[in-house]
């Protein structure tokens, strides 16, 4: 299938569930796999926050894509600068994590950054180039409206298809020591 079979759009309201179920993906629940009751729980209390237009996991700052008329993925991302005050909205509205010390937390991302939060492709949309699609198409658009931000994004060490595709769009490894909600993570930034 090829990239232009997909049809890459802003994300609304309405597709708040799918987001919220694709943080979940992103953050390594596996929702899409397999539901359990604490990972149905979560993506219930994330998507409220989906439709709101002042949290992380908002629609406004979502790009979803069809397959042929089906939602298939999503890409969540936003301004660094913006990311601290957003963490703290979003945060405090979840019950599993009220508990965090936020502000003791090291951002994820900050002021002269583009984020890339989460890219998550259904199962059965996997290997088609959707997840690259998505990707492409926010390049694009942040690089027109965000000339000046570094576009970078968090990768597990562990996921190396997900390096490979980030590599191949042109993201380099900056940083191998990046904790973020407990976990290592490497930053990677777009060069050019």
């Amino acid at each position: 299938m090829e990239e232009n079979t997909f049809h890459i759009r802003p994300a609304t309201p309405a597709d708040a569930a799918f987001l919220a179920r694709c943080v979940c993906e992103g953050i390594g629940f596996e929702i899409f796999e397999q539901e359990t009751e604490f990972n149905t729980q979560v993506a219930a209390g994330l998507e409220p926050l989906a439709a709101r237009e002042d949290t992380l996991y908002s629609y406004r700052h979502a790009l979803v894509a069809e397959v042929e008329g089906n939602v298939a993925g999503a890409l969540i991302s936003y301004p660094g600068e913006q990311y601290h005050s957003l963490r703290r909205t979003t945060f405090r509205e979840l019950p599993h994590f009220r508990e965090l010390d936020l502000d003791a937390m090291p951002d994820e991302a900050g002021a002269g950054e583009y984020y890339i939060d989460t890219l998550a492709v259904l199962p059965q949309y996997r290997c088609l180039g959707v997840g690259t699609a998505l990707m492409r198409t926010r390049i694009a658009w942040a690089e027109q409206q965000c000339p000046d931000l570094k576009i970078s994004l968090l990768v597990d060490p562990d996921n190396e298809k997900g390096q490979r595709i980030y590599t191949r769009l042109g993201f380099v490894v900056t940083d191998r020591n990046v904790i973020a909600f407990d976990h290592l993570y490497w930053k990677m930034v777009k060069n050019g």
